[in-house]
């Protein structure tokens, strides 16, 4: 108890010199505080970034290998551009992997029915679903088995997790063979929950290579792999072997719909195309029906990385379970970069900083302790000479050092929490401007999106992502805790310092110097 009363009493005694050493101590608290809280705030804003922009993969065409792929196979001349296909299975196949954290899996298949009308119904498509309308950038595009009145979407939830739309009545999907229809379905039709509606929808397969078109004729039935198909010729006398499958649903929910009846204004008015005539089941729902080898239902998948670090071995394992070289595989790490670049600079320069500032302390702390002892010299030398021992000693001097640490702590802690987010929001600003300048240099950002082949994507589009530019910061415990440990350890340095000179030196030695 007397050492630590004496140590008080010390801190009186000896304003001006303790002042001092207090002052350097502040400022090295204050510095490591606003620093630490910047670089823990940027760490947490960079990692949730990098779930949100580099951990989703984009599977995307080839523009340039499609290309070769297509002049390779031109026989009179003529270049023939097809947009590539990865089977639905393929694509599930993938979600399988163990570098992905999850994976979304969506289907849909256009489909008819006699039992009700369609919204905007197009009686001209009300008795099978025959060929696909697609709009795209291009235009409008024509394939094997999506038109029709009605598309069944398979696990598609995206709008009710927005709130676009949500459940009147009934429940959603639990179970294969159920469904959910909207409000203006089931009024047009007075359909009541528990109601059963049978679809019908086309699968096409690949005609076998020995099947030659001058043989066949329209309506022809053709064998593949067990399954009956019927023969359908285009205007260019390609053959199309197509079969008509059934899907019975029973509806068991009601959900209103605030999305737009049509995707834009230019739209032909008509069921196919119409939001209201989605009928909403479970995926494993639409692709039972269809055999492995088929094409007709839509199967998307997005996938997710555990880490984006990942990419490069999913993509190998991808590509040995059948993914064409047509493909790219890759992340938006362009948008990524573009928001958190300015974050990792000033991570950087926050650590930087309070490096050189903790550094420069010790030494001028260091310089500041070795003038106090020396200067206390005779004091200590008086107290080794009435028997206290150097541990005791030595103890009351760390007890000044520590106290007046602590106090510059408290008040650091309360004066850099205030000073964090504006000298954040100052560096964070010059930072996002710096990145915003080399963008501008002439280099194009890349994204998932792109180049438009007949409505078809087959490249990269320019991200609209925008630099942060403003960063809320926040002092956590492990913040405050990191704080607490680097002021006992700069305490203890300077305590150590003053250990060092007393123990060379005995009492007799420290009193005849005095004299």
């Amino acid at each position: 108890m007397y050492i630590l009363q004496n140590a008080l009493k010390n801190l009186v005694r000896n304003k001006g010199r303790n002042l001092m050493i207090g002052a350097i101590i502040f400022f090295i608290i204050l510095t490591t505080v606003v620093s630490l809280i910047i670089n823990n705030t940027s760490s947490a804003v960079i990692e949730d970034y990098k779930e949100r922009f580099a951990s989703e993969v984009y599977i995307t065409p080839d523009m340039q290998k499609v290309m070769e792929e297509a002049q390779k196979n031109s026989s009179d001349g003529r270049v023939m551009v097809k947009k590539p296909e990865i089977p639905s299975e393929q694509l599930l196949q993938f979600a399988s992997s163990e570098y992905l954290k999850e994976s979304l899996a969506t289907g849909s298949v256009a489909a008819n029915t006699s039992e009700i009308e369609a919204i905007d119904q197009d009686d001209s498509n009300s008795s099978g679903a025959g060929t696909t309308s697609i709009v795209g950038g291009g235009g409008m595009m024509k394939g094997p088995g999506m038109n029709g009145n009605y598309k069944l979407m398979g696990d598609s939830w995206e709008e009710f997790n927005e709130g676009l739309r949500s459940l009147e009545s009934g429940r959603l999907p639990e179970a294969n063979g159920e469904a959910v229809i909207s409000g203006e379905l089931r009024d047009r039709n007075n359909i009541n929950l528990g109601d059963a509606i049978t679809f019908t929808a086309n699968m096409s397969v690949e005609p076998p290579s020995d099947l030659n078109s001058d043989n066949v004729q329209e309506g022809d039935k053709v064998t593949v792999e067990g399954m009956e198909y019927t023969v359908s010729l285009s205007g260019m006398g390609t053959v199309r072997l197509q079969r008509e499958v059934s899907y019975p649903l029973t509806v068991v929910g009601v959900y209103n719909d605030m999305t737009d009846e049509y995707a834009n204004d230019n739209m032909p008015k008509s069921a196919g195309f119409n939001r209201r005539n989605e009928v909403l089941t479970t995926l494993d729902t639409l692709i039972d029906q269809r055999q492995a080898n088929e094409t007709g239902v839509n199967v998307n998948v997005t996938y997710y990385l555990k880490s984006p670090d990942m990419l490069e071995p999913f993509e190998a394992e991808v590509r040995e379970k059948g993914l064409s070289e047509l493909f790219n595989v890759n992340t938006d790490t362009a948008s990524y970069e573009k928001v958190v670049k300015p974050v990792e600079g000033l991570k950087s320069i926050s650590i930087t900083f309070m490096v050189v500032v903790i550094i420069l302390g010790s030494i001028i702390l260091l310089l500041l302790a070795s003038i106090s002892i020396r200067e206390r010299k005779y004091e200590i030398g008086v107290l080794r000479a009435m028997g206290m021992k150097k541990a005791k000693v030595a103890l009351g001097l760390w007890f000044e050092i520590l106290t007046i640490t602590c106090f510059c702590l408290v008040i650091g802690l309360g004066v850099g929490t205030v000073a964090a987010q504006p000298v954040s929001d100052m560096l964070l600003q010059n930072q996002a401007e710096a990145a915003s300048q080399a963008d501008s240099g002439g280099n194009m950002m890349m994204g998932p999106g792109g180049m438009q082949l007949g409505g078809a994507q087959l490249g990269g589009a320019q991200t609209s992502a925008m630099p942060l530019s403003e960063m809320k910061i926040s002092l956590d415990l492990v913040t405050i805790s990191e704080i607490i440990a680097i002021s006992i350890l700069l305490a203890s340095f300077a305590g150590l310092v003053s250990i060092s000179k007393i123990t060379k030196y005995e009492p007799i030695k420290i009193l005849m110097e005095r004299n």
